[in-house]
């Protein structure tokens, strides 16, 4: 059996950039695509380092666009041991900074977290027939506001500390996406549905079940992570 070519490809951050690295990727045949990276929460409870696999991804617009790699990716998650929550991932024209946005979102569409990526790369890699799933590693919490240039950070000092401590949280983040692709390699690329190939084996509940601790934990927990990401201590 043949190992699988694997294909990295960085977007940057935003839609359109997210556009034009899916616009560009070769006319290759291609099995499968994870939209991988970081997410804000919206969902309150939500905490920082929990796997958000997105089960639909919605749009700036509201439109809904299926991820039918999704539950081979919840078995993925589930063999490599990592917490996750299955749910809407809603993607936005700009970061979502504030809790009142956030907040906002959240009440409009119920997603669990946004990002400003997932749903353009969806639509364009639908297009070309590639079957894909989104999972993002929430950063910050719904709570939480970060800065978005000097000018917030002069509008609001303690920006800077919020800023600094959700920095932190960018290399373990990361793990926790690299863990996932590695299982995924491992684990889930063969069991990959075709596009347009029904999603079987759905069970939201037990889905639900396996991730509701991650909507269980306290503003401790996630400080005292923190601090051991700070320490360097696991």
């Amino acid at each position: 059996m043949r190992e699988p070519t694997i294909a990295w490809v960085r977007t940057g951050v935003g839609p359109e950039s997210a556009r034009r690295a899916a616009e560009a990727l070769p006319d290759a045949p291609i099995a499968a695509a994870i939209c991988t990276g970081f997410a804000a929460a919206l969902a309150p409870g939500l905490a920082p380092y929990t796997l958000v696999l997105a089960d639909p991804l919605f749009d700036q617009e509201g439109r809904s666009h299926e991820t039918p790699l999704c539950a081979a990716l919840v078995e993925t998650a589930r063999a490599a041991g990592l917490a996750f929550a299955r749910g809407a991932l809603v993607t936005a024209p700009r970061v979502v900074a504030t809790p009142v946005d956030k907040a906002r979102l959240h009440g409009a569409l119920g997603a669990l977290a946004v990002d400003t990526e997932s749903a353009v790369l969806a639509c364009v890699l639908s297009a070309r027939g590639i079957p894909a799933a989104a999972a993002r590693v929430v950063l910050d919490a719904a709570n939480e506001a970060i800065p978005t240039g000097v000018g917030s950070v002069w509008r609001r000092p303690a920006l800077v500390s919020s800023g600094l401590r959700i920095a932190a949280r960018m290399r373990p983040c990361a793990r926790i996406s690299a863990r996932l692709l590695e299982a995924w390699i491992g684990h889930g690329i063969s069991r990959a549905p075709r596009s347009g190939e029904p999603d079987r084996g759905h069970d939201r509940e037990a889905d639900e079940a396996y991730g509701r601790e991650v909507h269980g934990k306290s503003d401790r927990d996630v400080e005292e992570h923190d601090r051991c990401v700070e320490q360097g201590r696991p």
